[in-house]
């Protein structure tokens, strides 16, 4: 019988940290704030996708099964797929940490796979970017970039440097999280069971 359950997120830097920590705010406030299921939440920056190898386990050992041995264990995996799709030897066995995250003590361990990069996510409210840099109305970007690209020539643009991973003070707070799970709240379903909430509401908000 357990205690209590925990859900642990794994990121890659600190931008996707506080990506996901706003992202599950954002979901608690559509079901007005309503507790979440679980009792504790915590997060691990692997400070890049060849850390998590390394990494991974050693964090989940210390800072989850050793503090929480009678507790459910939800493991969240939440990644770039860019690495994955345009390389053939990718940096990371992801079957292997699942089954290694597994056999260590987490009861489910889910993947949020951000398509080529987060900042792809975070380019859905490019408007919302734009003012926050103060670039004009009218600025254009090429449409056949990545959102990291196009996230780094705008600050750029802006005489700004964007660093991938590493926090980026105000960008995260500025982002439309409607409009972002407008487009791909589909992600993030998984996360809201288990947060204990009704998905149809995240589901309503999606657009086609």
């Amino acid at each position: 019988m357990y205690e209590g359950s925990i859900i642990w997120f794994v990121t890659e830097g600190e931008t996707d940290q506080e990506f996901y920590k706003k992202l599950i705010n954002y979901i608690r406030e559509l079901h007005h704030n309503k507790p979440f299921k679980v009792q504790k939440i915590d997060f691990f920056c692997a400070r890049g996708i060849g850390n998590f190898s390394k990494k991974i386990l050693r964090a989940f050992y210390g800072q989850i099964v050793r503090n929480y041995p009678n507790y459910k264990k939800i493991v969240f995996l939440c990644y770039d797929t860019d690495v994955f799709e345009y390389t053939a030897k990718p940096p990371i066995d992801r079957k292997k940490i699942i089954e290694a995250l597994k056999e260590m003590g987490a009861d489910q361990v889910h993947q949020i796979k951000a398509k080529r990069t987060i900042e792809d996510f975070f380019m859905i409210d490019q408007e919302g970017i734009q003012k926050f840099l103060r670039l004009s109305n009218k600025y254009k970007i090429s449409s056949g970039l990545t959102g990291l690209k196009k996230i780094v020539k705008m600050h750029k643009d802006a005489q700004k440097t964007y660093f991938k991973g590493e926090k980026s003070e105000g960008l995260i707070d500025i982002l439309d999280m409607e409009l972002i799970m407008s487009k791909v709240g589909d992600k993030f379903l998984t996360l809201c069971k288990e947060l204990g909430y009704d998905c149809n509401v995240i589901k309503k908000i999606i657009r086609p």
